[in-house]
Formats: structure tokens, C-alpha cells, sequence
């Protein structure tokens, strides 16, 4: 009878079980940052002079994709080192100096931005009067409209954001058409937890 009784709480114990498991629940994944190369505001480099008074706009935006990159030696550097005006030819020399890799385009190519866009690298444009920008990214915003996202070093905390038929039309017959992109990849896309335990009820 003992014998019986024993067997028959083990057998309850097994039915009803002693899970000591959490319930998870299945986060969906975040969209990614929009536009691809969000460099936090207090890490957005402003423009700054040379001796000559020169701005450094080039440089500012060269600075802010070596961030991007997770590459602040180098920006530091770069700062410290880097200041005045720049053409194309003369900021790829500073690049090749340190050899750093690039690709870029003299041309307007939109497939060029399409590219920085979609590996959220960014780029350095020439964009507005004699000045250097750094495009951030493609976007759509709720309007359904596609923009085109700038960081301008001379107003770094806000971007701005262009129609993107536009843009590419301004970039093209204002501006010159070139941009420069870091083959180095970017800082990786914000962390987020797969799966969330249930509150216990």
C-alpha cells in the first residue's frame, strides 16, 4: 500500500510538471535608423577655421564619416592636423596619406548614393556654394515622399532633408557631382533583445 501511494505522487509530480522555464515572447525587430548614418548629435563635428580663416568644411565632414566608423583616433587626428579649404583631388591625397580606402564618383551618379544609402555608410558631398556636406541617407517619411538627409558642419545638430529628385538635380548641375565614401563599414545598427520574458501572472 505504501509502495502504491508513493508511485502515485511521483505520477502527479510528472502530469503536472515543474517547468521552471520563463515564458518568452518574440520581439519584432526595430526598423532600421533612418536615414543609415545617424551620427549621435553630440558626436557631429561643427566646420572650423584655418589661420587664414579659411572654413574646413571638407574636413568636418571627413571627420564626421570617421566616426561614423568608430574610427575616433583618427578623427581626432584628423582635426588636429586637417583645416582650410579642399578640392577633390586634394582630399583623396589625405585619404590615400593614411590609407584609408574610399570609393567615389566625379559624376552625380545616383547609384553611387543609392549605395552609401543602403549600406548606411554616408558620404561626403560638395553641396550649397563652395561647401562639403555629408549625406546621410535616403529616407522615406510619412508623407511617402523619398528625401535625401544632409548634415551640414555649419549646423550639425539637425539634418536637413531634400527631396530626392531634386537633390540629385541640384548635386548634378549645381554642385559638380562629387562624393566620397569610406569603404570601412559603419558603426553596427542599434542592439535589441530577441525575445522578452512574460510578465509572471
Amino acid at each position: 500500500m505504501h509502495i502504491r501511494f508513493v508511485l502515485a505522487i511521483a505520477l502527479a509530480f510528472a502530469i503536472a510538471g515543474c517547468d521552471s522555464r520563463p515564458t518568452l515572447t518574440a520581439n519584432t525587430p526595430p526598423t532600421l535608423e533612418s536615414p543609415g548614418a545617424n551620427l549621435p548629435v553630440t558626436l557631429r563635428p561643427y566646420n572650423w577655421t584655418d589661420s587664414m580663416g579659411s572654413g574646413s568644411c571638407v574636413n568636418a565632414s571627413t571627420v564626421y564619416q570617421l566616426r561614423w566608423r568608430n574610427m575616433e583616433t583618427l578623427a581626432e587626428w584628423w582635426r588636429k592636423n586637417h583645416a582650410g579649404g579642399e578640392t577633390d583631388s586634394s582630399i583623396r591625397k589625405s585619404h590615400d596619406a593614411v590609407q584609408l580606402k574610399y570609393a567615389f564618383t566625379r559624376s552625380a551618379d545616383p547609384a553611387f548614393l543609392d549605395w552609401a544609402s543602403r549600406t548606411r555608410r554616408g558620404a561626403i558631398i560638395w553641396f550649397y556654394t563652395r561647401h562639403c556636406v555629408t549625406f546621410v541617407g535616403f529616407a522615406r517619411d510619412t508623407d511617402g515622399v523619398t528625401y535625401a538627409y544632409l548634415n551640414d558642419n555649419n549646423r550639425p545638430t539637425r539634418h536637413i532633408k531634400i527631396e530626392r529628385g531634386d537633390f540629385l538635380r541640384r548635386w548634378r548641375d549645381e554642385y559638380g557631382g562629387f562624393s566620397l565614401s569610406i569603404l570601412n563599414p559603419p558603426v553596427p545598427p542599434p542592439l535589441w533583445p530577441r525575445f522578452t520574458e512574460a510578465p509572471a501572472t
